[in-house]
Order: C-alpha cells, then structure tokens, then sequence
C-alpha cells in the first residue's frame, strides 16, 4: 500500500478492461451458442432459393410449399425432411364458457409443422405424445408458458383455441425455446389443416417463412445432394428458355443460419461473422490497454523502490526471487480486478440486457466457459502486465539503490513505454474514427429523404381479407377508411398491403410487351389515395383508379430503367404482364425507398387489388394528432370488435430498419469512452514517470526563469509526436475497416478527411487535458525542493 495511488490506478484500469472484455465475450459467445444445443446439430441442413435479379442475385430462405415432398422423392441421402409454415403477427382467440373470449396479438411464436419436427429438433415433450401430436388437421402443440398465459394451467391438453379462423384442439405441451435458438416457436400448429391450401400454389409462389429443413443419413454427404440439384431444378422448374431467372436451390448448414444475412432466419435476427469478430478485437484491445497501463504505471513508480529492491538483495534475496515476488503482486492486483471486474459485469447486464433484448447472467454454478475465461485471463493479464516490471525492479544495482543513484532514464525502458503509449494511441483512435463514421452513417439514415412523406402518419392493421364483391358489395374495410375522413384532425386515408418502406416485401417477375426477358419487381397493392398519401411525386400518367380490382398499372422510375427505356413517357401505354394479368401501364412516379437504405431501389409496380390489402394508412394533422387517436380507434374498434386494436407511426417503422446500426453505434461509443478513460490513466502513468524523471531538470529551468507554459511545452511535445505517430498508424486501418462497414449499404457516407481529423482533434484534447494535470503540478513545484531531491 506504499504505492496506493498507482494501485488503485492499477485496479481501476485493469477492473474496466477485465469487466468490458467479460461481457463482450458473454455477448460473442451467446451468438455462437445459436442452437448449438440441438443433437443433430451439424447434420441439419435448410434448402434456400436463389436466382438472378435485375441487379445481381435474389435470396430466399422459403421454398415452395411443394419442395418436400419432391426433395423428400428424388433424393435418398436426407434422412428426414420436414416442412415449416412460420407466422409472424397472428391472432389467437380464446373461447370462454361464458363472458367475452380472450384474445392475443401474439408478434412472433406460430408456426405449422408436420409430426416429423420433432425428430429433427430438440423439443422435448412435457405432456402428450409428439408423435401424435400434429397428425391430424386442427391440432396444436403449445409451450408451457402459452399454456399457463392462454389456459391458466400446463395442462391444456384438450382445450381448444381459434386460430386464423379455425379452431384447433391442443393435443401436447413442450418445454418453452431457450433465448439462443432460431427457432423461436411457442405454437406448433399441424401443417395437414393448410397443406391442400399451399400445395395449390404447385411451384409458382414463394414465402419467405415457409422453409424445408432435413437430416441427412449417416455415411452420407450434402455433397452427394447438390451435385444432382441441377437435374433436379430442371425436371421440376424447367430448361433455361422456361427457368429464365435461373432459380436454384442452395443447401445450408444449419450452423450458419443465425450468420448468414441473406437468407435471413424465424428469430428475424442474424449477426454476421465480422460484427463477432470485431466486438472480439474491441475486448482484446481494452484488455491490452489495460495491461499496458499497468506496465506504464508500474515501470514509471520502480524507482521509487529501489532502495527496498537494494535491502532484499543485500539480504540475500536472488533476482528470480524478487521476479516472483513482484509477480506475486500482480497476481493479487489482477485477482481483485476480475473481483471488481464480476461486480462491474453484473452491474452491466442490468443496462445491456434490456438494451438488446437478452437475458445474458453470470452462472459460476455451472458455466465452466466462465471460469476458463476469468481464470484464463488471471494469468494471462499477470504474465502479460507483471512479467517486463518485474525484470525491470528486479534488475537495480543494490549498491546504487542503496545510494539513491538509480537513474530513471536506464531502470524504465522509456522507449518501450513511448511505443505502448503509441499502440494505446492507435486502439483509441481506431475506436473514435470507428464511432464517428457510425455515428454519422445513422445520422445520415435517419434523415436521408426517401422518396415520399412519413411524418404525421399511422398505420392501422386491416384483420380481414375481403374480396371483390363480398358481403353484398359492402366493403368494411372501405366504409372504414371513409369514415375516417370524416375525423376532425384526419387530413387523408388509405387502404394497401404495406407502406411505401416496409419490411414486409412482396416481389416476382414480370414481361413487358416487345421483351421475352424476365424481369424482377416488387410489387405495392394500393387504392386510389395511397400515392396523394405518401406524396409520391408523378412523373407521367395518372395514379390507379380506386376500384377492387387492377385495371392498369403504374410503375417506378427504376422499373423504366430496368427494361431498358430512357423516359418515363416512353413507358405509357406498354402493357405488362404480372400474376397472369397483362395490363397496360398508365402513370409513373418517381422512385422511392422500399425497403432499408442498405439495400438499392428496387423497381416496382403498384396496382389495385382488394383482397390484398391489409394495412390502413391514416395521415394526421401533427396539432391534433392525441386528441384524433382514441376517436380512431373507437372507429376501427367498431368495424373489427372481434379483434386487438393496434398502430404505429410510419417514421417508428422506418428506424426498426436500422435498429441494431443504432444499438452497434451506442455499444461502439460506450466501448471507446471506457477505451479513452482506460488510456488517460496510461497517460497519466506516462506523465508521472518524465516528472519523476525530470525533476532536477525542471528545477534548474525554473531558477533559470523557465515560465509555466514552456514546462508544460516541454511535457506537450512527448506525447504530439506519439499521437501523430499514431495516428499515421491508425489512419490506414480505420480507412479500411470503416470502407468495409459503409460497403453494407447501398446508399452511405464518405470517409472524407473530417472524420479522421476528428479522431486525431479528439485524441489532442484528451491527451493535453491529462498530460496538463501532472505537468501543471510538476511546473508548480518549488524548485528548491526538486533540486533537493536529487
């Protein structure tokens, strides 16, 4: 306790790097453990969709709904094949003996699944036979936790349940899903009650939720598979001159689904390879900082003990000895900081856990990849902090230290320390020019116009499917919209299947006349207020006739591009033919965004079709919009009272898109601020070291009438030329990895020379206000007492 002041500096440090680097690797380690869990783990494999688009390649995780059963006839190596329907969204009634039924807007968990789910995925069955639990149309397996929300009680079996309009008779119970699985299913609904439904649709349609999972037989290879999927796609989809978008179907491991961006998974949630990767090197990176922080601290106080190094070698004490010794201390010092460190984790998690949506914890109980972390990291972080102070004290002369003639400049290493404090310098302007391109890249996202109005708009869920004709062509969904035109504070309504950007992305091919060519599309279906809504900006033509079904077409500017024409005019009046219909286009508006802005404009086409409309957009007035709400919904309640009334602002839509960016960012800037800190305590070991050093030095240049200013210059000049070295170092690197994250977006920032002057502005201001404190102290200082130290 001699040297309080570099111990509890010591601490500090190693404490935040030990506890940063301890949930980083809970984070990393959580995402690799994604199923990980299931027995047939590396034997599981998913068929995906592939073809081209107008602008590359197209991916799907979904298949046909008649895929399985072909897969499942012409190729003998898979084992098992099964086939799941996923639903996001769903409505659950529960009918009750008496008084009004119960009822759930369930956002994720449904699914309909053939018996054989089971024997491919662990899901272990609490009452009831899995087996026999989905064999027969209307059955339904429920969590435990769904069964006591819905029931009361876990064992349900026999209660029954509306679904989608039908009833369904709960036959099983199953262990609720752990949080690391991407198959996040409390409902397992039997496929047979939909299946003559889908298979209607043959090999003309695609859902990106319905997905074909298999096993393979042991002593087989996928290898075998795919080397026949070429006859396959050609005896069920066709030669080239049909397959014109050259459609195949691209086997995956199961064990890169939670990876794996393009194709995407049932928790809606992937993480690719290089994010783990990078939060890995963030966690290295502090944990070295920290470490070299010690060693600046420690080296920089060694001569402070020299004359006890000089009393244990004139007792006899051997330099390994005194190795161990100091060592010893290391290993004490680093044993409190993983304590501290523990303490700092869970004190973490009560902010990260609901930040990101986990439940991580510390389980020393049982979790032995805890205990090799921290006890991997005690004596790494002792060997790599300890072992250079420990050669450096132990080293001293005992005759010199003795005599208080140990000199600084050949007992420290100084240069050794300048280049730490240049790799301290590197890591911290990595981490702010890394924070800064982020931080700008989401700003840029959040403000970037795209291409039609969002503020002040809702969207309503339209719950029923209505089509042309129906109920005595009384339309409930019409009369709705209407009605609510005539709301005090209501300015437009409209009826469509999604907004103009959404995450919900109907897309197929398309011919225009004079083209045998397939062309790729996405596809809006809107009324006739749906483009004066959005203020989507007409280029030529008139918008659609607000009628149920599509009399014409209007496209995009980028559809005109995609089929080759300059103008949009040269588009008006060509007919296109779409989802059998061939129709002529009658308007074009300019494009707008569809989906994120990490992906390009995508053609698209819009068209009237009424029984594909599930979403009522409703623009507000922005001075009345509390007031105009509850009347909404009293509106919307009165037209759906079977249902859960429910809605969202188009611009809370929009930033759902760039989500986890905007959790990356907030995570990158914690994590370089604890980084900065964790340096400026180097800085600050750094600077005590060359007032130590120099303290006769500074002594003379004050009685020679040195001012203040040119002894903080003194000490200021040091570390410019180890930032500027580290910067020049920094630069190329930043440049490199913030080009690789902007390429993930099609539309981005540029990494102009502002961004990484901010890193270096930045790294100037924090290092002169650390170095200033202990120089000031130094300048201060009453000569007569420096010159009588020495």
């Amino acid at each position: 306790m001699r040297q309080r002041g570099t111990t509890i500096l010591n601490i500090s440090g190693l404490t935040l790097g030990l506890g940063t680097s301890l949930i980083l690797f809970m984070l990393v380690r959580y995402h690799k453990s994604f199923d990980t869990y299931q027995t047939n783990y590396h034997r599981i494999y998913r068929a995906n969709v592939q073809s081209d688009g107008n602008d590359g390649k197209n991916y799907t995780s979904g298949v046909y709904p008649v895929f399985p059963e072909a897969f499942r006839a012409e190729f003998p190596e898979p084992d098992e094949v099964t086939f799941i329907s996923y639903r996001a969204g769903s409505f659950v009634v529960i009918p009750q003996e008496k008084g009004e039924a119960k009822k759930y807007n369930e956002e994720q968990g449904v699914a309909y699944a053939q018996p054989n789910f089971f024997k491919i995925f662990d899901r272990k069955i609490l009452i009831g036979n899995a087996e026999k639990g989905l064999d027969e149309p209307n059955e339904v397996i429920l969590s435990q936790r769904s069964a006591n929300k819905y029931f009361g009680k876990e064992d349900a079996i026999g209660q029954v349940l509306k679904y989608d309009g039908q009833e369904f008779r709960v036959t099983a119970i199953m262990e609720d899903f752990p949080s690391n699985t991407d198959l996040p299913f409390d409902m397992l609904l039997s496929y047979i009650t939909i299946k003559k439904e889908k298979d209607e649709n043959g090999w003309n349609g695609i859902w990106s939720d319905d997905q074909c999972y298999f096993t393979l037989k042991d002593g087989k290879t996928i290898a075998d598979v795919e080397a026949r999927i070429p006859a396959f796609v050609i005896k069920y989809l066709g030669e080239e001159s049909k397959n014109r978008d050259h459609t195949t179907f691209v086997l995956q491991p199961f064990s890169e689904i939670h990876f794996d961006e393009r194709f995407g998974n049932y928790s809606y949630n992937t993480v690719n390879n290089s994010m783990l990767l990078s939060l890995s090197i963030i966690g290295v990176f502090l944990l070295v900082t920290a470490c070299i922080n010690f060693i600046n601290l420690t080296t920089a106080e060694a001569v402070k003990r020299s004359k006890e190094v000089g009393i244990r070698k004139s007792l006899g004490s051997s330099r390994s000895q005194l190795i161990f010794q100091f060592l010893g201390e290391t290993f004490l010092i680093t044993a409190i900081s993983i304590m501290g460190a523990i303490v700092l984790t869970e004190m973490g998690l009560t902010f990260l856990n609901p930040f990101l949506n986990l439940d991580l914890a510390l389980n020393f109980a049982s979790d032995l990849g805890l205990w090799l972390f921290l006890i991997g990291n005690l004596f790494a972080v002792t060997l790599l902090s300890g072992f250079y102070p420990s050669l450096v004290v132990s080293r001293f002369n005992p005759v010199s230290a003795l005599k208080n003639q140990v000199k600084a400049t050949h007992s420290s290493g100084f240069n050794l320390r300048r280049s730490l404090v240049v790799m301290q310098f590197v890591i911290s302007q990595l981490l702010i020019i890394g924070t800064v391109v982020l931080i700008s890249q989401m700003n840029y996202l959040n403000n970037k116009d795209l291409g039609f109005r969002k503020d002040a708009i809702i969207t309503l869920p339209i719950p029923e499917e209505e089509k042309p004709g129906e109920a005595d062509g009384v339309s409930k969904m019409r009369t709705l919209r209407n009605e609510l035109l005539s709301v005090s504070g209501v300015e437009m309504s409209s009826l469509s299947s999604t907004p103009p950007s959404s995450g919900s992305v109907s897309s197929t091919n398309f011919n225009i006349e004079g083209d045998d060519k397939d062309y790729h599309t996405q596809v809006k279906q809107i009324d006739g207020s749906y483009i004066d809504l959005y203020g989507l900006e007409m280029l030529a033509g008139d918008g659609v006739l607000d009628t149920d079904t599509a009399q014409s077409f209007v496209v995009n500017e980028r559809l005109v591009h995609v089929v080759g024409l300059k103008s949009a005019e040269e588009i008006i009046g060509k007919r296109i033919r779409m989802w059998g219909k061939t129709l002529p286009v009658t308007g074009v508006v300019k494009s707008f965004h569809t989906v994120s802005l990490q992906d390009p404009m995508e053609a698209t086409i819009m068209l009237n079709r009424i029984r594909g409309y599930s979403t009522l957009s409703v623009k507000l007035n922005p001075q009345s919009i509390q007031q105009t709400l509850p009347q909404i919904q009293k509106l919307w309640e009165k037209a759906y009272p079977e249902f859960i009334y429910s809605y969202e602002f188009i611009d809370d839509q929009i930033r759902e898109f760039y989500e986890n960016e905007q959790k990356t960012s907030i995570m990158l800037s914690g994590f370089t601020t604890l980084a900065i800190f964790i340096g400026c305590l180097g800085l600050f070991g750094l600077t005590v070291f060359m007032a130590n050093q120099k303290t006769k030095e500074i002594g003379v240049r004050k009685v020679l009438g040195a001012s203040v200013e040119s002894i903080l210059f003194l000490f200021s000049r040091e570390f410019i030329k180890l930032i500027i070295i580290g910067f020049f170092l920094a630069a190329p690197i930043a440049w490199y990895i913030g080009n690789e994250y902007l390429d993930q977006f099609a539309y981005k920032i540029t990494m102009g020379p502002w961004v990484f002057l901010i890193g270096l502005a930045v790294t100037f201001i924090i290092a002169f206000v650390t170095v200033t404190y202990r120089s000031v102290h130094a300048a201060l200082a009453n000569p007569v007492n420096s010159l009588r130290s020495e």
